[in-house]
């Protein structure tokens, strides 16, 4: 069976005249359950992918304690990485989160950028940085700061 979220089901979507590879282009999400390559017993979900990766400087120990208690209150899942970040006149120390269209909370483009967001403005705030930088695989890249740009 499967259910296309946003609209209730595929025959739903029909009747719209949206067709089912329609519904996936605009951020409907998917969930197969008799997936042909499961093993048996096992449930396979399927998730558009979408990809929203976010970088900031300081203290990556901090920010993996701040992104702990944000996974605990929004259903997320998340990579932290170390990166390193030159520019004229020196370097500093940061991380990246990386947030993806996990199917285990699935979730359409708009609300993948706005849990993102969320969560770079709480690290902002609690790690006392200036900016952070937003990177879409959709082919936006945003930098927010609270300092003269």
């Amino acid at each position: 069976e499967t259910v296309v979220r946003g609209i209730s089901e595929i025959d739903s979507a029909r009747s719209l005249g949206i067709t089912r590879k329609e519904a996936l282009m605009y951020g409907a999400a998917t969930r197969i359950q008799a997936d042909p390559q499961a093993a048996p017993g096992e449930t396979v979900l399927h998730e558009p992918t979408r990809v929203v990766e976010m970088f900031m400087a300081g203290d990556i120990d901090h920010a993996k304690r701040v992104i702990r208690r944000f996974c605990r209150d929004v259903p997320c899942c998340v990579t932290v990485t170390p990166t390193t970040f030159l520019y004229r006149g020196g370097e500093e120390a940061g991380f990246v989160v990386g947030f993806r269209n996990y199917p285990r909370f699935p979730s359409d483009a708009y609300a993948l950028r706005a849990t993102a967001r969320d969560l770079a403005e709480r690290l902002r705030e609690e790690l006392g940085q200036d900016s952070y930088m937003a990177v879409d695989a959709g082919g936006m890249t945003t930098w927010s700061t609270t300092r003269d740009a």
